[in-house]
């Protein structure tokens, strides 16, 4: 794991620039920085030199080869093709097999040195022959280009820029940040943030920047350099899940987990009292690559018993055997301030909390964890999909796009009147947006703390998947954005918040592409997750209910640091934002949600907006 960022500029390129992005980058790559330079030379040729106007720079998170063999920036043999790359890729030792016997000579022991020689050999392609998570981009002196790819769930984030003769990119949007625009303040993305109010993240490709971009998971893009401004190619997709039913999903998770066991650092699985990191334990019992016992860590709240899971958890631990510790996580509300800074955009999912605290605390112990993130997104396990495949039985997928998009009354999808209101939106807007409005804090047609003309111009999000059954096209819209940028996103940043790496076996592509290869009545069941239940962990299964990992909102948002900072919203976010978001009328909100706790969800939303505005606005 690291971070990485990277300029190729026509302009000057400022030293202060790159020691302000490597230290955006720092808590990524604790354990070593490195940096290496280009020039432009009169026959419109880039090339390596000691300094110049274009850069890679990268902070290491050593897991494999912590040797200085696996330092990056990283070069071929004649220093012809540079790389940087955050990530892990699995099983990859087999192919470098392959590459050595066609003349590759490899000087480390790490995945990084394996693109590097696969892109030689097989160029672009070389992303096929990637089983893991990852974002890079490679210098190739001799075609002239950049090429930049993600993985194919979007485990690692990668954000780019193109502006005035300059391409940069890097692991955050504050990173890209702080090496494009060290003394401009940033002018933010409107789209981004009706976004954000729709859907509690950012979705790719947006970014809360004007001007920024995230490349989409399984995205890869080209960058021609031999002109003294970097032509840009639009990113280009090169991986959807293909159904494979002829793979064993069983087999194939094992393998997945056993591949993801290879560290040089200490390792361990984050447990909870649910089926997926169960199925992670269970998977493991017995693996000879385990030493003695398989430490498993799980998050207690002494003070909020009902986020509690550490009674399950530890019936689990025991049952399998494991070297179980428990930690307490103690959640004050100033603490959130700090955090959500460290969220990088805003996002506000509140768990980030608690898993934030987690990774803090695990990281004393081990620096490689397990998790299972994107067991609900292959089986459906969210109660929401059930509820939208049987209205699709009764709405049409499209309806009629409304003729009004403004009004001047608050609708919220918490009132009895909001509840309603939507269910009637949905008859009008069809199931497709009725599910997208699921995770919205308002319904498009009130937009009421957005100016009328904000609201129209952001009505936006469409998506490509028409051909899909209803359950399936949810499916894919959740692998598409609510998967990488939300729930991925949230393991990535906490976990690099303290240089912890998360790895989640349930995102292997081949057992993807197994989970849809099976029988539908054998992949959706009830109670969910019935394979994992059957193949993987057999009778000594621990069910129980599911249980959410959020902080206690309504008291933290009626006290102390935080109320005050919600007193103070509405003419902050109208400051913000240049008047795109009215304080007259999120006044009229705040006001409700003194009275109302079911507002705080909503609160939670804009307060997190403003404390991340205000944050990028002051770097």
């Amino acid at each position: 794991m690291c971070g990485i960022a990277g300029l190729f500029s026509s302009n000057t390129l400022s030293e202060q620039s790159l020691i302000n992005a490597r230290s955006c980058l720092s808590t990524r790559g604790p354990d070593g920085e490195g940096t290496t330079f280009f020039s432009f030379s009169e026959n419109n040729h880039w090339h390596h030199s000691a300094q110049g106007t274009a850069a890679l720079l990268q902070t290491r998170l050593s897991i494999r080869d912590l040797s200085s063999a696996g330092a990056q920036p990283m070069k071929n043999e004649d220093g012809s093709v540079w790389i940087v790359y955050n990530g892990e890729i699995y099983g990859w030792e087999e192919e470098a097999q392959v590459l050595r016997s066609r003349g590759h000579h490899f000087a480390s022991h790490c995945d990084t040195e394996f693109i590097l020689h696969g892109y030689e050999e097989w160029g672009d392609a070389v992303l096929d022959h990637l089983r893991g998570m990852f974002a890079f981009a490679i210098v190739d002196l001799r075609k002239q280009r950049l090429f930049l790819g993600r993985d194919r769930l979007g485990e690692k984030p990668l954000f780019y820029t193109a502006t005035n003769g300059t391409f940069a990119f890097a692991s955050t949007a504050r990173a890209l940040l702080a090496l494009t625009s060290p003394h401009t303040k940033p002018q933010f993305n409107p789209n981004a943030i009706d976004a954000f109010l729709t859907h509690r993240y950012i979705p790719a490709p947006l970014s809360i920047i004007d001007g920024f971009y995230k490349l989409p998971a399984a995205h890869s893009m080209v960058v021609h350099l031999d002109q003294e401004k970097p032509i840009i190619e639009q990113p280009q997709s090169y991986w959807a899940p293909t159904p494979s039913p002829e793979k064993d999903p069983a087999l194939l998770f094992r393998e997945a987990v056993d591949l993801r066991l290879a560290s040089d650092r200490p390792l361990g699985v984050f447990l909870s009292g649910g089926i997926d990191s169960q199925a992670l334990v269970a998977s493991l019992s017995g693996n000879n690559k385990v030493p003695s016992k398989l430490s498993t860590f799980t998050a207690t709240f002494p003070n909020n018993p009902r986020y509690d899971e550490s009674v399950a958890a530890a019936k689990i631990a025991k049952q399998w055997e494991c070297n179980h510790t428990e930690l307490p996580i103690t959640m004050g509300p100033s603490d959130a301030l700090s955090i959500i800074h460290d969220l990088d955009e805003p996002f506000a999912d509140p768990s980030a909390i608690p898993t934030w605290y987690l990774c803090q605390a695990a990281v004393k112990k081990i620096t490689v964890a397990l998790a299972g993130d994107g067991g609900d997104e292959l089986f459906a396990g969210y109660k929401r999909y059930g509820v939208h495949e049987r209205a699709a039985r009764l709405l049409p997928r499209h309806g009629k796009t409304p003729s009004r998009w403004n009004s001047s009354n608050l609708c919220l999808k918490t009132s009895r009147a909001g509840r309603l209101r939507r269910i009637l939106l949905g008859y009008q807007l069809g199931w497709e947006d009725a599910y997208t409005l699921r995770f919205s804090a308002l319904d498009p047609l009130s937009r009421a703390f957005l100016q009328p003309d904000f609201a129209v111009q952001t009505s936006y999000w469409k998506k490509p998947l028409e051909k899909l059954a209803p359950l399936d096209w949810m499916l894919a819209c959740d692998r598409l954005n609510y998967l990488p940028e939300y729930i991925l996103r949230k393991s990535d940043l906490c976990g690099m918040a303290h240089g912890l790496e998360l790895r989640s076996p349930m995102l292997d592509h081949l057992f993807v592409q197994s989970i849809q290869g099976m029988k539908r009545s054998e992949r959706f069941t009830q109670p969910p997750k019935k394979f994992l239940c059957d193949r993987i962990i057999g009778s000594q299964v621990v069910m129980g209910p599911k249980r959410g990992f959020n902080p206690p909102l309504h008291e933290w948002l009626h006290q102390g640091e935080l109320a005050l900072r919600c007193h103070e919203l509405p003419r902050t976010l109208q400051n913000l934002t240049g008047g795109q978001l009215s304080a007259k009328r999120l006044e009229a909100l705040m006001l409700l949600a003194r009275h109302d706790q079911r507002l705080d969800e909503l609160v939670w939303l804009l307060l997190v907006l403003a404390i991340s505005l205000e944050s990028l606005n002051t770097m």
